[in-house]
């Protein structure tokens, strides 16, 4: 039995990309060899940009980091009230240190997502940098006008804010901290 090898043609391949992809084997011909692989498509195609909620969400972010940055005794006594076990404090305090870090490449990493013109999402990472530098601001307040802000809120104190996010957030994960115990893996 002889194996008969056949020359593939166009159509064959039009076949080929109708099974794999039929969304892309829908688009007329001219807008298939137009577009690139790493973009995604046209504008009305894409989702929308939302700079606003993400300015929101950058400034919520990046004020609990500056807080927790600013004041790592309060941060710690936060975690000793909520539960945390006083032998992994530092394992928290490190832990937190690494995620502000982290944060910090994040925002560098936006704000290059913005300097380059053929990024897409530029809107959102606008966002997201414009909420840090509004959060730096609003950290560089005067402490008498902070209080005033609270005290309208409800709250006596930055603490407070964080007391009643973790009280709300109980709901969510009733995990007991002082039963947590180091486990490892490898034996002794």
């Amino acid at each position: 039995m002889k194996r008969v090898l056949r020359k593939q043609d166009r159509n064959d391949f039009n076949a080929r990309i109708q099974r794999l992809d039929p969304a892309f084997a829908k688009l007329p011909a001219e807008a298939r060899e137009e577009r690139k692989p790493w973009e995604m498509g046209n504008r009305s195609n894409r989702k929308s940009d939302s700079p606003v909620m993400m300015t929101g969400f950058s400034f919520g972010l990046a004020l609990v980091a500056l807080y927790a940055s600013n004041n790592p005794e309060t941060v710690q006594s936060l975690l000793v009230r909520s539960g945390w076990p006083v032998q992994f404090i530092h394992y928290a305090t490190n832990g937190i240190a690494l995620l502000i870090i982290g944060l910090v490449l994040f925002y560098l990493a936006n704000v290059l997502r913005i300097l380059t013109p053929r990024a897409t999402g530029r809107g959102n990472a606008a966002g997201l940098v414009v909420g840090a530098i509004a959060a730096i601001g609003v950290s560089n307040i005067d402490q008498t006008h902070i209080e005033t802000g609270l005290q309208y809120a409800g709250f006596d104190s930055p603490a407070d804010v964080l007391t009643f996010a973790q009280a709300r957030t109980s709901d969510l994960a009733n995990i007991d901290w002082t039963s947590v115990v180091a486990v490892s893996s490898s034996a002794k």
